[in-house]
């Protein structure tokens, strides 16, 4: 044959849809609209174990088996006369032989110019593989799933525990802080008052840290944190709470610059330990040769309240989980603390209906709360 009959008939069988159908690896059938099979191309047949003769004019029905033919006839049939079509739906085919096949079925109908129909036409995939890929694969998704649910247990026992525990130091903590405040009224040297003073403003170290484990096992364990709104005037909740951490940290320097006139709803309690977590944060991570300012006031009908400090900026790494929990500087590794108190501000801010944002250069860092005023 000349080379050029040759390409010739090489593009005529490339550019050819039967031979597609009839050599495809997936198996075509076409029935008449009662579902009737009119024909079949070679591969099904192949799969199937039947001759062309064999079949034809028999209905589609007849090569399911029986869970497959009920679910054809209930479901299938239905779908092609209301939609037109049906995709990717798994069945069993029943082989010569008497043995099943998993296949994978797609089929459609195909209408005249009046969308009357003229022929339906299914596609055959073996699923022989993929059915033995889902049962093995079934085992591992079990145990991912136990695994998945001890974790779950684990986890909601953990932070029960850490809610029982932070609970039940509260009366301990009460009594120690009684005890100190009673010393106070007492005839002490001064080296008992800078002792006292120690136990004060560790006793109130320690209540923070209770109090920070108590809300974060609130809100992992789905309660939320709880707020009492109010309309208070905040410039005396703010004072109080930098004259607690100046009694604190007494070589510090704390100022605030407080320009609101106006009462704000809110939770007092909630802003001020707000207030407090950063305060603290910035006195313990800060320069100490620079003061903390704390500044307050109205943007666009927003209350904002800003914290700066001065000292090493935050990396830009650590600035990404600064409000997760159990997160602290990697540069500061010997000062104290769970690494709560970001946590619980942010969450804080989120129960507000507000934003908490963390900005860092070598100039400055500040952290700035802002809230929605009406």
């Amino acid at each position: 044959m000349p080379t050029d009959s040759k390409n010739l008939n090489d593009a005529n069988l490339e550019q050819n849809f039967e031979d597609f159908l009839e050599h495809s690896l997936s198996g075509y059938i076409s029935t008449n609209p009662r579902g009737e099979m009119i024909r079949i191309n070679s591969k099904l047949l192949e799969l199937l174990g039947y001759s062309t003769e064999e079949l034809i004019g028999k209905r589609i029905t007849s090569l399911l088996a029986v869970g497959s033919r009920m679910f054809y006839e209930t479901h299938l049939s239905p779908l092609l006369k209301l939609h037109g079509s049906f995709e990717e739906v798994a069945a069993e085919l029943l082989l010569k032989d008497g043995s099943k096949l998993q296949v994978l079925l797609n089929g459609y109908v195909r209408n005249d110019e009046n969308n009357n129909p003229l022929f339906i036409r299914l596609n055959v995939y073996k699923a022989t593989e993929r059915k033995v890929y889902e049962e093995n694969l079934r085992p591992a998704i079990n145990d991912a799933e136990q695994t998945l649910q001890k974790e779950r247990e684990f986890a909601t026992l953990r932070e029960q525990f850490i809610a029982v525990l932070g609970h039940d130091l509260r009366n301990p903590l009460g009594a120690i802080k009684s005890g100190a405040s009673l010393l106070t009224r007492s005839a002490l040297s001064d080296r008992d008052k800078l002792i006292v003073d120690m136990i004060k403003n560790s006793s109130l170290r320690m209540e923070e840290l209770i109090a920070n484990v108590m809300d974060f096992a609130r809100v992992r364990l789905g309660g939320g944190l709880s707020l009492d709104l109010k309309e208070v005037f905040l410039k005396p909740v703010i004072l109080h709470v930098t004259e607690e951490l100046r009694a604190i940290f007494p070589e510090r320097a704390v100022t605030v610059d407080f320009e609101v006139n106006d009462a704000i709803t809110c939770d007092p309690d909630r802003i001020s330990q707000l207030l407090s977590n950063l305060v603290a944060n910035a006195l313990t991570h800060g320069s100490a040769d620079e003061p903390v300012k704390v500044a307050a006031k109205i943007v666009s009908n927003s209350f904002e309240l800003t914290v700066f400090n001065g000292g090493k900026p935050i990396p830009g790494d650590a600035l990404e989980t600064l409000f997760e929990p159990f997160k602290r500087e990697t540069s500061a590794p010997s000062q104290q603390g769970l690494g709560l108190g970001l946590y619980i501000a942010s969450q804080i801010a989120r129960a507000h209906n507000g934003t908490l944002s963390a900005y860092s250069t070598v100039d400055e860092t500040r952290f700035t709360f802002q809230m929605p005023i009406f």
